[in-house]
């Protein structure tokens, strides 16, 4: 797959980790850290690739742009925030650090319904995945007033701007199962997936 025009690629790997012992974005899966997954993947669709993260002495040798946060109140709406401010393009893909199974097609399909929206945002399971999204620069004025009101719910946010829910049928067409969905909070988390199965991805 070609590289998506006009649009950054961002990790978000600035939580908080309170529920894995470890850092989530070094977890192995098939013997390879998330993290490298992700950017493996973001090379092949971005020009810009970024990991938004307070803690750059982490990332130095994985990535040229580490961007920080511009606010003391931390949250996935700080990241996003910050990395608008300061990507190449006016538009970028932004997924968590902990989201080992990402399929590119659905990224592209993300990116492809972004350009008249503020936000494009998958809805799987009943609930929307705004930290698998495309978000647009004219979100940034959005997103200060929410912060600076303390508003850290993404969802809220999304409610507030001009946004694209992809789910049902066009999400079923690429990823049936919704293995981009999963994500590594706990331990646990960790011992239900079968790496046999899901290497390949």
């Amino acid at each position: 797959m070609s590289h998506l025009e006009g649009i950054s690629g961002v990790v978000l790997a600035g939580g908080e980790n309170t529920r894995f012992p470890s850092p989530k974005a070094f977890i192995e899966i098939g013997g390879e850290a998330i993290i490298d997954r992700s950017l493996r993947l973001m090379a092949a669709l971005f020009d810009e690739i970024i990991i938004s993260t307070n803690q750059p002495e982490m990332y130095f040798p994985k990535c040229e742009v580490l961007i920080g946060d511009v606010s003391t109140q931390r949250g996935p709406a700080t990241g996003i925030l910050s990395c608008l401010l300061n990507i190449r393009h006016d538009r970028a893909f932004f997924m968590a650090c902990d989201m080992p199974f990402v399929n590119p097609e659905l990224i592209a399909l993300l990116a492809s319904c972004s350009l008249n929206y503020d936000a494009v945002v998958p809805f799987h399971m009943g609930r929307p995945e705004p930290l698998m999204a495309v978000y647009h620069k004219r979100i940034i004025s959005m997103l200060r007033k929410s912060i600076g009101d303390g508003v850290k719910s993404l969802a809220a946010i999304l409610k507030t701007v001009n946004t694209k829910y992809v789910q049902g049928e066009q999400l079923r067409r690429i990823d049936e199962d919704g293995h981009s969905f999963i994500n590594i909070n706990t331990p646990e988390d960790l011992l239900n997936i079968d790496n046999r199965r899901y290497n390949k991805l």
